[in-house]
């Protein structure tokens, strides 16, 4: 089954090439975002390997949950396609969900509702009138197996921000002087910001917005990921960060202690 999805995703990576190869941005967007997915395939062979309840699972079982890692983004390059032809409205993880649907070998539900909801606030899982029709044990699989899918694809994207600093502006209007109300944090980061959620949008300032890329450590399920972030020395490197570009002392204060006692006492899934 994996090579199979291995063979899948390249498939549609040179598909997208074909279309973009001659522009600059979109060919090397493509390019980064196959090497994301198999930076989240990695990260996600780790999780397999350190998850406590997966132990006692077949190793077809296992292969089936790396293939729903392995293919968490496989509609990411249909959507550089349609950002490549000007159509912003298309959502990678739902047409992952469709696309699968009509591959014989990963329609399983167990692969396709977790790639469905990874981008998603999890809310929108537990929302899913799919999900919610399952039986009490598979939606119990579905759940960990979206669990670890989120958890591998936060690991590869923090192990990004922090180690290779030169993608920052893609997500931080970084790439020029900043000023102190660049690095404010706006009144409704404060005021959502203490509810072991991830701080939603909007993000007004490089402040909020790296307060977001912090508070992802509420959506983070295994306690096995946050030994791979550590083994990647990329929870430091994220403090660091924050520090860097969060410009109120009072704010910074009070959230840096709250995250760490989160993810000291937090109990997450062995």
């Amino acid at each position: 089954m994996l090579k199979s999805a291995m063979e899948l995703l390249y498939l549609q990576y040179r598909q997208c090439m074909e279309v973009v190869k001659n522009d600059k941005f979109y060919s090397y967007y493509a390019e980064e975002k196959i090497r994301h997915s198999l930076q989240v395939a990695g990260a996600g062979n780790y999780l397999v390997r350190h998850i406590e309840w997966l132990k006692n699972k077949s190793a077809e079982y296992v292969e089936m949950v790396c293939t729903a890692v392995l293919l968490h983004d496989v509609c990411r390059f249909s959507e550089i396609v349609k950002l490549y032809h000007n159509v912003s409205q298309y959502d990678h993880g739902v047409a992952a969900y469709e696309f699968l649907r009509h591959t014989p070998l990963f329609d399983d539900i167990r692969i396709r509702l977790p790639i469905k909801h990874h981008g998603h606030l999890i809310e929108a899982l537990y929302a899913d009138s799919e999900y919610q029709s399952l039986s009490d044990d598979l939606r119990d699989e579905v759940q960990k197996i979206c669990f670890i899918v989120r958890d591998a694809d936060k690991i590869a994207n923090f192990n990004m921000v922090t180690h290779e600093p030169y993608f920052l502006p893609l997500f931080m209007d970084i790439d020029r002087e900043l000023t102190a109300e660049d690095l404010a944090i706006s009144d409704h980061v404060w005021q959502t910001a203490f509810e072991e959620n991830t701080v939603p949008y909007p993000f007004h300032t490089v402040g909020d917005r790296v307060t977001s890329f912090l508070s992802w450590y509420m959506d983070i399920n295994y306690r096995a990921a946050l030994d791979y972030c550590d083994k990647l020395g990329v929870t430091d490197l994220m403090f660091a960060m924050y520090d860097k570009y969060c410009g109120d002392t009072a704010f910074k204060q009070k959230y840096v202690p709250f995250v760490k006692n989160y993810l000291q006492t937090h109990d997450f899934i062995k």
